[in-house]
């Protein structure tokens, strides 16, 4: 009979009890591991998973089609737009050249108060419709805006404008109350009419792409706007930085401080308040 042999009772049962058992140890080909050799480190593979750890999904509403509100609102801005360009030709190219050539803004000075021009209370309007809309847009768009405190719709447009609205009343006045403090009338009244012409150029520059914007729902036209509005915001404080320059009688630490003070602050001011209301 051939040697003996040990069977594992746990593979193979055994029924005769003369037979004999057989040994069988554990195949290693499976573990692809020789029994002659010791076992390495296990390398790791490159395609792990993220360790981002999952929030809480809130889908985002899309609307396939705008409100008729905004469509009326783009609609009255482009009218008073056309009714500027064919009864104030010369004053809107004289407004429109103003913040690129300092000879323009002086002949716009010469020409009359364009404070007290009806183009100056149409352009105000399409700055302000066009502000209240990018700012719409861009707050519409959050995921956290469903759950703010603030009203949504048209309501929310009209409380962004009365909010922008009202913060030049009290930016303008102000400047004028500093003015009269620091006897920098004539100076402080260029320096506003500068924050006009800026702001009726920006809204002009801003309107065809803000339409792209909310009818082609295109982050690209969206990035535009915000690249407007970045630029023209830094080249009216220069421009008003030069204007103050002309004040000798302040340093230029205190010039910058003070634009500063007016021109940053506030908006570091406003976007805090914001955020902290809206999400």
């Amino acid at each position: 009979m051939p040697a003996e042999t040990a069977i594992n009772s746990d593979t193979v049962p055994s029924r005769d009890p003369h037979l004999v058992s057989w040994q069988i140890s554990a195949d290693s080909t499976a573990d692809f591991q020789s029994l002659l050799s010791t076992p390495g480190i296990t390398a790791h593979s490159f395609f792990t998973s993220h360790g981002h750890k999952v929030r809480e999904i809130r889908p985002v509403n899309f609307s396939k089609y705008q409100p008729d509100w905004i469509l009326g609102i783009l609609l009255l801005s482009f009218v008073l737009l056309a009714w500027v360009q064919v009864f104030y030709p010369r004053r809107l190219r004289q407004v429109m050249m103003a913040p690129y050539s300092r000879r323009f803004l002086s002949q716009l000075v010469r020409d009359g108060d364009l404070f007290s021009e009806r183009i100056a209370l149409a352009a105000g309007f399409i700055y302000v419709t066009t502000t209240s809309l990018f700012i719409f847009e861009l707050f519409r768009i959050t995921p956290e805006s469903t759950n703010s405190i603030f009203p949504q719709g048209f309501l929310m447009f009209a409380l962004i404008s009365i909010c922008i609205l009202g913060f030049w009343i009290l930016k303008i006045g102000l400047i004028r109350f500093l003015s009269f403090i620091f006897r920098t009338r004539q100076t402080t009244r260029e320096y506003i009419l500068n924050i006009l012409i800026f702001n009726i150029v920006t809204g002009l520059f801003v309107l065809p792409f803000l339409v792209l914007t909310i009818y082609l729902k295109s982050d690209i036209f969206l990035w535009i706007c915000i690249i407007i509005f970045i630029l023209f915001f830094f080249f009216r404080f220069a421009r008003g930085f030069l204007i103050g320059i002309s004040i000798t009688k302040f340093s230029w630490l205190f010039l910058f401080v003070y634009l500063c003070s007016l021109e940053i602050l506030p908006l570091v001011v406003l976007i805090k308040v914001v955020l902290r209301y809206s999400l």
